[in-house]
């Protein structure tokens, strides 16, 4: 079995092909880069992704955000949205766009921003906790932010809208 997708990361088009090897054991190109992995389901709707060989912990653990628009996938304590290509998504996404969504049911543990912050498309500005993890999340564009509706100590529902960060103008 084979699976073929693109996904949007750090507004680049990234082309992503995953190959089952055999059993839980597959084989992932992401643009020119080859990795091998051991994946398995989560009770609650989740992937544990851990690279072969590694004795660590693992190296992701994936969810699908709400009607299949994007994944929230955590690396080493960062939470990274992949969304489908614009052409793809049917009324937008979450991340890459500057629009922060929780990628799961959570608490707010912090809000990190206000409306007018001028942020980076990697800093982080809410943190959420969720089955005994730390997501912190990030816009993915460099923006400023224009609405937060997170409100720390809050409980939210998997693709809340938390904080939502409109692009920096570029200059000509």
């Amino acid at each position: 079995m084979s699976v073929q997708r693109t996904f949007v990361r750090d507004g680049e088009n990234v082309a992503v092909v995953a190959e089952a090897v055999g059993g839980d054991h597959w084989r992932v190109r992401v643009g020119d880069q080859v990795h091998e992995f051991r994946v398995a389901a989560l009770g609650d709707g989740g992937v544990r992704i851990v690279p072969v060989g590694a004795t660590a912990e693992p190296a992701c653990v994936a969810y699908g955000a709400p009607a299949g628009k994007a994944f929230m996938v955590r690396v080493r304590g960062r939470t990274h949205t992949l969304a489908a290509p614009e052409s793809r998504r049917a009324g937008g996404g979450s991340g890459a766009d500057g629009t922060i969504r929780a990628p799961m049911t959570g608490t707010v543990m912090k809000v990190l921003c206000k409306p007018g912050d001028v942020v980076a498309a990697d800093q982080t500005l809410a943190v959420l906790t969720a089955m005994k993890m730390e997501h912190k999340l990030a816009a993915g564009i460099v923006g400023v932010v224009r609405k937060v509706t997170a409100t720390e100590g809050s409980t939210v529902d998997q693709g809340a809208v938390l904080v939502e960060v409109e692009p920096q103008p570029t200059k000509a």
